[in-house]
């Protein structure tokens, strides 16, 4: 009944307890209790005395069945799931793989209430407005057939987004999207999470979160410590469930071609969408900082620096746009 009551206020306008009881076929106090279980799961929600309920504004909901009209069905996934709100979709997926190792499953959220990026950082994550959603994809030759995967999966996003039109966004090593601002300002459009479980050297299962921003308002920069822009801000127009779908039926073609032939087919393509090639960057490691000159990746997915005139490869660490003499992080 949550899904149904959501349905009835996904217009963002005023919708009083009588008039949602009659719809949904119970009584007002059944409606107070729904809109109490949606108001648990910290879904905001407005309500004006003598107007009823609505949402802040109007939202494009995700449902299982529109995404099968757009062509998202279970050839390309064993299970898909949609929640209202997790604490995470990667978390959610991490205790799947303990009950139900091997297979293929995808999971939408509307909303994460522990969003989680790369190093910990909180991914903000309000309700409907973006993409979250996590893969548990399952690796038959361990951790070593995996290496330049969050790469991977990056071109495939950066390619959906550029049929959409999308023109001025780029890759950054080794899991954003970005969009550029100018030459040497961009900000962040999404962001991929991988977790491993499993038997690393054997079969592995590998949880692959990704969050795309596809409206972020004014009042979300408060929560982000670094540039951050939405599909809607770069004047992309869309269909939530068609682009969710797309995107995920086209990572599905990115990951079965990945299981067979690594990452090496795509390092030409990955450069090439490389936002940061010829930058000036600085590589954060646990115990030092390098400066360098970003050369792209090489044939395994490992960052290529440029120090001194000579190429150097590494295969960790957080990237940083060095401008003007200041850290900017891309």
């Amino acid at each position: 009944m949550k899904q149904a009551l959501l349905d009835i206020l996904a217009d963002g306008q005023f919708h009083s307890g009588e008039e949602i009881g009659e719809a949904l076929g119970v009584s007002r106090a059944a409606v107070w209790k729904q809109l109490k279980k949606l108001e648990a799961l910290d879904i905001p929600l407005h309500s004006v005395k003598g107007k009823g309920y609505r949402l802040p504004e109007p939202v494009g909901l995700l449902s299982l069945s529109k995404l099968e009209q757009h062509g998202l069905t279970q050839d390309y996934f064993d299970s898909i799931d949609l929640a209202l709100s997790l604490d995470s979709t990667n978390s959610a997926m991490m205790r799947l793989a303990e009950t139900q190792p091997g297979g293929r499953h995808l999971i939408f959220a509307e909303m994460q209430t522990q969003g989680r990026g790369r190093r910990g950082r909180q991914w903000v994550s309000p309700f409907a407005r973006n993409l979250y959603f996590s893969v548990l994809w399952t690796f038959e030759q361990g951790i070593a057939a995996i290496q330049g995967l969050s790469l991977a999966v990056g071109l495939s996003i950066y390619h959906t987004l550029k049929r959409y039109g999308l023109e001025s966004h780029g890759l950054k090593w080794p899991n954003d999207i970005l969009v550029a601002k100018d030459a040497d300002t961009f900000a962040k459009l999404g962001g991929i999470l991988i977790e491993i479980t499993g038997d690393v050297s054997d079969q592995c299962q590998v949880v692959i979160g990704v969050g795309l921003n596809l409206d972020i308002q004014t009042r979300d920069l408060a929560h982000i410590d670094q540039l951050a822009t939405g599909l809607r801000q770069q004047g992309i127009e869309f269909d939530r469930n068609e682009l969710a779908a797309t995107l995920l039926m086209d990572l599905s073609d990115t990951l079965n071609g990945f299981s067979q032939h690594g990452f090496s087919p795509l390092q030409q393509h990955w450069n090439e969408a490389d936002a940061l090639h010829g930058h000036k960057v600085n590589l954060i490691l646990p115990s030092s900082e390098l400066t360098g000159i970003a050369r792209g990746v090489n044939a395994i997915g490992e960052l290529q620096l440029e120090i001194d005139g000579q190429l150097q490869v590494y295969n960790g660490g957080e990237v940083t746009l060095r401008s003007q003499g200041k850290h900017h992080e891309a």
